[in-house]
């Protein structure tokens, strides 16, 4: 397996960092949170608690609400992985029915249904801050 190297892993953290803080410089709380979420998404071994601080993190900021695009659909899925992952454990470690590709397919079910809130997090923050939409008005980065 190819590992990373760590000057490699920190300085993509950077980028990411940098990226966060040109959008969302008014807002370093927000920042932080995209944060939490790319880190506890992209983590090689996921656990629950993981994406669970970001997750839960989503209650600081309800005025993102009204901005989620597919808050049912992210919903769902957290359901169906939460289903998926202690029900493949047990075939696979207790029963002995499955396999390895069993509990991994529900961790890529995990990590894109963290990945489909963080995405719907990003939209949210980002039509927060550019503002709605006015006729006669285009929106120019600084």
């Amino acid at each position: 397996m190819h590992k990373v190297p760590v000057r490699y892993a920190s300085y993509l953290l950077y980028l990411r960092k940098a990226n966060s803080k040109v959008y969302f410089r008014y807002d370093p709380l927000y920042a932080t949170f995209l944060l939490i979420g790319v880190l506890g998404t992209f983590k090689a071994y996921p656990s629950l608690s993981d994406p669970g601080l970001f997750l839960s993190m989503i209650a600081v900021f309800p005025e993102t609400f009204p901005y989620l695009r597919h808050p049912i659909v992210t919903a769902l899925l957290h359901l169906h992985a939460a289903l998926l992952m202690p029900l493949f454990n047990h075939l696979w470690l207790s029963q002995g029915t499955g396999n390895a590709n069993f509990y991994y397919a529900s961790t890529l079910v995990f990590a894109c249904s963290n990945g489909a809130a963080l995405l719907d997090c990003i939209w949210a923050g980002l039509r927060i801050a550019i503002g709605e939409e006015k006729e006669g008005y285009a929106v120019a980065q600084e």
